[in-house]
């Protein structure tokens, strides 16, 4: 099952995955990725180059999933400005949604690698936990250079609910392609919340 849905291009700092963001939803995620980034400094070197390694096989992984479901989309993806993938864990509870990710954006042109974080806190009904693969396919040098720069990128995605891991989301625009591909677990989600896409400064 595939759901299509849309991705408008807005304000720079957040990628808005439903409607609407939740008023005190932007402190909070700074001060967590804040926290995050602390922890990640004491990190040794050795720990550091496990852990890109560890996201080079990441985002090899999805890609293999989205060419094997999508096909057409290796075209998309080797012919681009660049792209980004991310490796995303969700929690559903009852009026909450929790989020966390790490991924790497690839630059086709400059062969650049940067590392990068994501998070999420929002609410909303529903229930379960998912892990899923997020791949952003940029079209054009500017979208690329906005989601680095930025932090992110300004846009929403409607309509971004999926059940079990046979569910994949799609979504186009001038700019940008995104696909999201579950890999794991069953969440029935309707929640309202932003996510932060953020350099990973202790890894680049």
């Amino acid at each position: 099952m595939i759901i299509r849905t849309r991705i408008r291009t807005l304000a720079p700092a957040i990628l808005l995955l439903t409607v609407a963001s939740v008023p005190w939803g932007q402190g909070a995620l700074a001060e967590s990725a804040k926290k995050e980034q602390a922890s990640a400094s004491k990190l040794t070197p050795e720990a550091k180059e496990a852990e890109r390694k560890a996201r080079f096989k990441i985002a090899e992984d999805a890609l293999e999933k989205l060419y094997k479901a999508s096909p057409e989309a290796r075209k998309a993806v080797e012919g681009a400005e660049g792209y980004a993938v991310f490796d995303i864990n969700s929690i559903y509870a009852i009026l909450f949604v929790g989020q966390k990710g790490k991924g790497i954006l690839f630059n086709n042109k400059s062969k650049k690698t940067t590392f990068m974080t994501s998070s999420r806190m929002g609410t909303g009904p529903g229930a379960g936990k998912q892990r899923v693969f997020q791949i952003f396919v940029f079209k054009n040098k500017g979208a690329m250079d906005q989601f680095v720069v930025a932090g992110g990128i300004g846009g929403d995605v409607s309509g971004s609910a999926s059940t079990g891991t046979g569910g994949m989301v799609r979504s186009f625009n001038p700019n940008i392609d995104f696909y999201q591909i579950p890999e794991s677990g069953m969440a029935v989600q309707a929640s309202w919340g932003g996510t932060m896409y953020s350099v990973d400064n202790n890894l680049n």
